[in-house]
């Protein structure tokens, strides 16, 4: 049975939350010794494919039914009821696959607006803004921690995602690729940094803290540290 995510809502999960996504940022992050530790002062949000480095994080979002066909989502996330997982309405099509799965419906409003008291419903045009928007909504949380969401290249490799630097037997897998090529992912990017900006308004009208860990990162609307420095902030 599917329930909604708003029964995730007032769980008490401290003040801190982490949210990791796959930007290539996130692959020096994760070596950092503090890294496996960020359980231990908050909640970890994994989106899509940045669960590989975090496995057993406390809650697993995502918009796109077409992560099913990777093997990281077959290994780590469809059978795994320890963490909680959070999908988009428009995996109930799939309602077979995804029992006791949390769902979510996208807001009302467009990508550059938030209906603040609106209630059950979360920014749609991304994964990791879905979990930002979340993390927000959630009890408690006052300080919010993005890493890898960096919507650019690695400048030294050119990577895309953080899995890139893994050897070949370690990246994911599936059958048909169809990941959307940089300049599809740019045009999203666009409609990203809207919500990106509504969400920072959302953020300071609940009294929330948000910093980018990755200082060369494109989403420059949010206060940016390096990683290092979130153990002087927690």
């Amino acid at each position: 049975m599917n329930k909604s995510y708003t029964e995730l809502l007032n769980k008490d999960y401290g003040e801190n939350c982490f949210i990791l996504a796959a930007g290539p940022s996130l692959y020096e992050i994760s070596k950092n010794s503090f890294f496996p530790k960020l359980k231990k002062y908050g909640t970890v949000i994994c989106v899509n494919s940045s669960i590989m480095t975090f496995k057993n994080c406390d809650i697993f979002i995502s918009n796109d039914h077409l992560i099913t066909r990777w093997d990281y989502y077959q290994n780590l996330v469809k059978n795994n009821s320890k963490i909680y997982r959070v999908v988009r309405n428009s995996w109930l099509r799939y309602k077979d696959e995804i029992k006791n799965f949390y769902i979510f419906c996208p807001r009302s409003t467009p990508e550059d607006e938030i209906d603040f008291q609106e209630k059950g419903k979360l920014c749609y045009c991304s994964s990791a803004i879905s979990a930002l928007d979340l993390a927000i909504q959630m009890k408690n949380i006052s300080k919010i921690f993005l890493l890898g969401i960096d919507q650019c290249l690695d400048k030294k490799t050119g990577y895309h995602h953080f899995w890139e630097n893994y050897p070949i037997s370690k990246q994911p897998k599936v059958p048909k690729r169809i990941q959307a090529n940089w300049e599809q992912q740019k045009k999203v990017f666009k409609y990203n940094n809207m919500s990106y900006k509504a969400l920072k308004e959302f953020a300071e009208y609940k009294n929330v803290e948000i910093y980018n860990c990755n200082l060369e990162s494109n989403v420059k609307v949010f206060k940016k540290i390096r990683f290092e420095e979130i153990e002087n902030i927690i």
